[in-house]
């Protein structure tokens, strides 16, 4: 695989998230949308190099939705990450840190609510 800087990185990733966001807002049926490609991005962009701890604080912020009963690896919550109304679920509370981090990273603007 070609080496991209980070930016052109958070270019691409946005309009996998923008796919995600949309799928997330507008399921259908009971199908998980999940994307491989996105958390390639974020471990290229992050890689051993940069702190994930560093870039918590940020608009960005990891948060949970509680659930009546376990979820998913016997969760009690769904993982996310949070900007004003732009909510993106995510399967792991560490994939939340780090979809965080890379968004705060990238400079990432919140996602319309269309």
């Amino acid at each position: 695989m070609e080496e991209l800087l980070p930016q052109t990185y958070c270019q691409r990733a946005s309009l996998e998230l923008a796919a995600l966001i949309q799928h997330q807002r507008r399921p259908r049926g009971r199908l998980r949308r999940d994307s491989t490609l996105l958390r390639r991005f974020i471990a290229e962009v992050l890689g051993t190099e940069t702190p994930v701890p560093e870039l918590q604080e940020g608009p960005w912020q990891v948060c949970t939705k509680p659930l009546k009963k376990p979820g998913r690896g016997g969760l009690g919550f769904i993982p996310q990450v949070q900007r004003g109304g732009t909510v993106i679920m995510v399967n792991t509370p560490r994939e939340a840190e780090e979809l965080a981090a890379f968004l705060n990273l990238c400079a990432m603007e919140e996602f319309s609510s269309r």
